[in-house]
C-alpha cells in the first residue's frame, strides 16, 4: 500500500468526522453538572445535538442508543478545566459497563472514564464512531471493546489507557464471526503497568478484523504482546491490517508485536526492550494462515530471545529493510535464511542497551509521550541515531532531533 494513499484515506476519514461536527445548524446543547441524571437526556438526542459534561465526577452507568448523521453527528464531550482535567465518568458497580454504545455518527471527546470492576466503553452494533482525547483509567475488564456485533469505522485517537487490569483495547471476536472493518487506532498511549492478567494484551485485533490501521501509538509494559493481529479468512491483501509507526516497549510475557495470521503489514515500528522477543510471526492455533505478510523497515533493538521470528508454513511473507540490534545471547532474526536476507543485523551497542533498559524501567511522562508521538522518527534507524533519539525523548539532551 502506498503510504501517501494511506495518509489521504486517513485524512478523508478525519475530515468526515470533524467537519460535520462544526456545523450544528439545528442541534440542541445540553449542559450536565456533576450529580445530574444524564441518562434520560441521552434518550432524547437527535442529529446535531451536543452533550457537554462539566468538570467533576458523574457517577452512573448508561446504555447509549444514538443516531446521528454524517452531516450532523451527535457529540458528547467534556469541558476541560484550566489545569487540563477532564470530567470523570465513574461506575463503581459490577452489574453493567460504564457505557455501552449502539448507534452511528457519534463523536465522544475530552472525557475520563473509570470503571474499576467493568468495561469503560463497550461498542455494540455501530458505525462511524469517533473517540478522541479521552482517558480510560482504572477499568477492571478493559478500556474499550467491540466484540458483540458488527462495527464499521470505529476511530480512536489521542486517548490514554492506564490502570486497565485486562486488555485495554479488544476488537473483534476470537472465532472471526463478526464483521469489523475500517478500525483506526492512532496516536494513543497504553500504559500496561496496571494490567494484572498475565495474558492481557495492549491491543488485539481478532480474526476477520479487516482493513484496519494501528499507527503512531505508544504501548508499554503490556502483560502479553503490545500489539497482536490475527488476520482474515480471505486471501485478498487489501483485507489486511496495517501496523505502522508504533513504539512498543517492555512487553512482559510475550513479544512486542505478534502476527498470528495474514494478511498484515508491520512497517516502520520501534520495538524495544521486550524480554520475550521483538516481532513474532507464527502460526496461531494451527490456522495455517501465514500469507501476505510484510515485516519491513522496523527498528528492533534490545529485545530478549530474538529480534524477529518467523515460524510455521509461510507463503508470500517478506522480511526486508529491518534494522535489528540484538542483546547478548539473543538471535537477530529467527527462521529460514531468506527471512534474514535484505535486513541490517548487528549486536546492540552497550550504550543503546543501557538507554533502552532505563526507558523500560523508568518510563517518561504521558505529556512527553504525546509530543513524541507527533514526531516519531522514520525507520529503520542506525544505532547511533536511535541512541540520540532515546536521549532526546528521555530529556537527557538538548540536541536536535535526529
Amino acid at each position: 500500500m502506498n503510504p501517501s494513499k494511506v495518509s489521504l484515506a486517513t485524512l478523508a476519514l478525519v475530515l468526515s468526522f470533524i467537519l460535520p461536527g462544526e456545523a450544528r445548524a439545528s442541534g440542541q446543547r445540553y449542559i450536565i453538572n456533576p450529580g445530574e441524571d444524564y441518562v434520560s437526556i441521552f434518550s432524547r438526542l437527535r442529529p446535531g445535538d451536543e452533550v457537554v459534561f462539566l468538570p467533576g465526577v458523574h457517577e452512573r452507568s448508561a446504555f447509549l442508543r444514538l443516531q446521528g448523521t454524517a452531516e450532523n453527528p451527535i457529540t458528547i464531550r467534556g469541558e476541560v478545566d484550566a489545569a487540563g482535567r477532564r470530567p470523570v465518568l465513574l461506575y463503581a458497580g459490577t452489574e453493567h459497563n460504564l457505557w455501552r454504545l449502539q448507534g452511528r455518527h457519534v463523536v465522544i471527546r475530552d472525557l475520563e472514564l473509570q470503571a474499576p470492576a467493568s468495561y469503560g466503553l463497550r461498542v455494540d452494533r455501530a458505525d462511524h464512531i469517533l473517540i478522541e482525547n479521552c482517558v480510560f483509567r482504572d477499568c477492571g475488564d478493559g478500556g474499550i471493546s467491540a466484540n458483540t456485533a458488527d462495527v464499521d469505522a470505529l476511530y480512536i485517537r489521542r486517548c490514554r489507557f492506564s490502570g486497565i487490569r485486562r486488555t485495554p483495547v479488544y476488537i473483534g471476536r476470537h472465532d472471526g464471526g463478526l464483521k469489523i472493518t475500517d478500525f483506526r487506532f492512532e496516536e494513543n498511549i497504553i500504559d500496561g503497568r496496571g494490567t494484572v492478567v498475565k495474558g492481557a494484551y495492549g491491543i488485539q485485533l481478532k480474526k476477520n478484523v479487516t482493513r484496519s490501521l494501528i499507527r503512531g501509538n505508544w504501548i508499554e509494559q503490556a502483560q502479553g504482546p503490545g500489539i497482536m493481529v490475527y488476520g482474515a479468512d480471505g486471501d485478498d491483501p487489501q483485507l489486511g491490517n496495517l501496523v505502522e509507526g508504533n513504539v512498543v516497549l517492555g512487553s512482559r510475557n510475550d513479544a512486542g508485536i505478534l502476527v498470528g495470521a495474514g494478511p498484515a503489514r508491520v512497517r516502520g515500528n520501534l520495538v524495544l526492550g521486550n524480554p520475550r522477543g521483538g516481532i513474532r510471526v507464527y502460526d496461531y492455533n494451527g490456522w495455517d494462515m501465514l500469507r501476505n505478510i510484510d515485516v519491513i523497515e522496523n527498528t528492533v533493538a534490545g529485545n530478549g530471545r530474538f529480534g524477529c521470528s518467523f515460524s510455521g508454513r509461510i507463503r508470500r511473507v517478506r522480511s526486508e529493510r529491518n534494522a535489528v540490534y540484538a542483546a547478548p545471547g539473543t538471535e537477530t532474526i529467527r527462521g529460514a535464511a531468506e527471512m534474514r536476507n535484505g535486513n541490517s543485523l548487528a549486536p546492540a551497542p552497550g550504550a543503546l542497551l543501557a538507554r533502552i533498559d532505563l526507558l523500560v524501567k523508568k518510563g517518561i511522562s504521558a505529556d512527553r509521550i504525546a509530543v513524541v508521538l507527533r514526531a516519531l522518527p522514520q525507520g529503520p534507524l542506525d544505532a547511533g541515531t536511535l541512541v540520540m533519539w532515546l536521549d532526546l525523548i528521555s530529556g537527557r539532551t538538548a540536541g536536535k532531533r535526529p
